[in-house]
């Protein structure tokens, strides 16, 4: 973090129990999450430089068996959100199947969900509008 100049303002320490019932589980054991509370401005270099320190952060987190909390911004790779979230696949295939004109959408699944599980009656932009005929 220092060497990116992070501006960190906390990191706190939160007890999870594990999580068995969903697919997109983050704690699939019991654990402890460091959440880390950071400023930044929203110039398109500092979102730039967040991205590159978090997809950091994610690959220390990996290469230690652990995962990540789905965050607001996704600065994950595709690779490294497969590795964190395994069952992955099969809920994008349980929600193409129960949305399947994907009338609730989010970025998300914009950025992650393979172009291959994509249901053949979806009508949507990338943000994920979807337009009645």
């Amino acid at each position: 973090m220092k060497k990116h100049q992070a501006n960190i303002i906390n990191i706190s320490i939160r007890h999870a129990n594990p999580d068995s019932g969903s697919l997109l589980t983050w704690a699939k054991t019991e654990l402890f999450a460091f959440v880390i509370y950071y400023q930044q401005t929203t110039d398109e270099h500092s979102k730039e430089q967040v991205g590159i320190w978090t997809r950091e952060l994610i690959d220390a987190v990996l290469a230690n068996a652990g995962s990540y909390y789905l965050p607001y911004q996704l600065h994950a790779t595709a690779e490294q959100f497969q590795r964190a979230y395994p069952q992955a696949e099969r809920f994008f295939k349980l929600k193409a199947r129960l949305d399947p004109e994907n009338k609730f959408s989010n970025m998300l699944l914009d950025r992650y969900r393979p172009k291959t599980i994509e249901s053949p009656k979806q009508k949507y932009s990338y943000l994920g509008y979807y337009s009645i005929q």
